[in-house]
């Protein structure tokens, strides 16, 4: 087995920048791409994550054709995702704000730059894997109410309405060590599923940041930490029933990379690994969006979402419509798995919730499994059908970030679980 990791530099070069809440005239600390590739004796397999929110499919396809035009590896063997990091460059559109186009161009060309650099860094490597649970940073953002609706991230009034939390979460930190033959580290990959929404509007890495920076402070400059986050779409890292917890990217960041040091210290020795993936595309259906826009006029609906979103002008229907027209009704999905050793990994390009990904780790042949979210694209918030019963939530509201059909997250997984069948069966499905 081979591995070797890169990264580079994405903070804008021109200030002030569009953001998600207005315009950004500083940064708080640098944005980065990191990179990492994977290969044996059949397979090259590379990854990227981005500190920025939101990667589209069409920017995907790009980076992808960027890498496969300089080296010699098929687009669908790279991985691009992002720390799903709210502190970043407009790199989406909003009904009140446009993508940054010239960004989105310096982002492609630097996300390319750093996978062609992490293969070209391809040496000889062993790898060890091993997890563990970290419940003080990550919190279920919905809510149940006593009038038996959804509010989430409730805040004033809304808590005394609150009954308990919709679900449960993931509280597994996945970790792989990647070390060269002399026993260096070379890069880690850390798996954790959380939101982060640190600074939002402004210019930060956010907790992702942070981890890789306290991990690179024990481990060494040299050692490229990548993070790749879970299924994070109703989990938070701010707990809405204490309000003495002091939320901040570098509590979270700080306490993710000390539990990411213990698993660490208690792996097993790195050994060799083989190096699989493979990909199916899916053609996922729309809601009906014309009964969501008359859903969205219930009260129970309209107060229990975001009041600083209907205020923007986010909720914004006939975009939905023409949007369902354009591409006849639904969007093509791409679920891609892959594996490193004994270790099977799942990339959804949504802001997939966590009740997904436990399925998929319970039901996976390999021994660990992890998944990864924002990746390959976003077709949105992709809810569990028991989330759907309850009236409001941001992330069960239909709007442009919520939008596809209710069996959506299901097909997704099962698609998921048949790949990693194969893959660890040693097939191509």
């Amino acid at each position: 087995m081979q591995a070797g990791f890169h990264h580079t530099d994405i903070t804008p070069t021109t200030l002030p920048i569009r953001t998600y809440l207005g315009e950004a005239t500083a940064v708080m600390d640098p944005l980065s791409a990191q990179a990492a590739a994977f290969g044996d004796d059949r397979t090259l397999f590379s990854m990227v994550c981005l500190d920025i929110v939101i990667i589209e499919a069409h920017l995907v396809a790009d980076i992808r054709a960027r890498v496969a035009a300089q080296r010699d590896i098929p687009p669908g063997h790279i991985l691009v995702c992002t720390t799903h990091n709210h502190a970043c460059p407009a790199v989406i559109s909003r009904p009140s704000f446009a993508k940054d186009e010239a960004y989105l161009e310096f982002l492609c060309e630097r996300a390319a730059e750093a996978v062609v650099g992490a293969i070209d860094r391809l040496e000889p490597a062993r790898i060890a894997t091993g997890s563990g649970f970290e419940q003080r940073v990550s919190f279920n953002r919905r809510f149940i109410t006593r009038d038996d609706c959804i509010v989430s991230q409730p805040t004033g009034d809304a808590l005394h309405r609150v009954l308990c939390n919709e679900n449960v979460i993931d509280p597994e930190l996945g970790v792989l060590r990647v070390q060269s033959e002399a026993g260096q580290d070379l890069g880690v990959l850390v798996n954790f599923g959380c939101h982060a929404v640190h600074h939002m509007g402004q210019l930060s890495a956010g907790y992702p940041g942070v981890l890789r920076d306290r991990l690179q402070d024990q481990l060494g400059e040299d050692c490229q930490i990548v993070f790749l986050n879970g299924p994070c779409g109703n989990v938070f890292h701010g707990n809405f029933l204490d309000p003495h917890l002091k939320d901040t990217k570098e509590r979270t960041g700080s306490i993710l990379a000390e539990t990411t040091m213990r698993i660490l210290d208690g792996m097993p020795e790195p050994a060799e690994a083989r190096v699989g993936v493979t990909s199916r595309t899916l053609r996922v259906a729309y809601r009906d969006f014309e009964q969501a826009e008359r859903d969205f006029a219930d009260a129970d609906v309209r107060g229990n979402v975001f009041q600083s979103l209907i205020q923007r002008g986010w909720y914004d229907y006939a975009a939905l419509q023409a949007m369902a027209r354009e591409h006849e009704g639904g969007e093509d999905v791409e679920v891609q798995v892959f594996r490193l050793g004994e270790v099977g990994f799942a990339a959804m390009p949504a802001e997939y919730f966590m009740e997904f990904g436990l399925r998929i780790k319970q039901e996976s042949p390999f021994s660990r499994t992890y998944v990864v979210s924002l990746a390959n694209g976003w077709v949105g918030y992709i809810p569990t059908q028991e989330a759907f019963t309850r009236k409001g939530g941001h992330e069960t509201t239909t709007a442009l970030w919520s939008k596809m059909c209710h069996g959506a997250g299901d097909q997704m997984a099962n698609a998921a679980l048949d790949l990693l069948q194969g893959l660890h069966a040693g097939t191509r499905p």
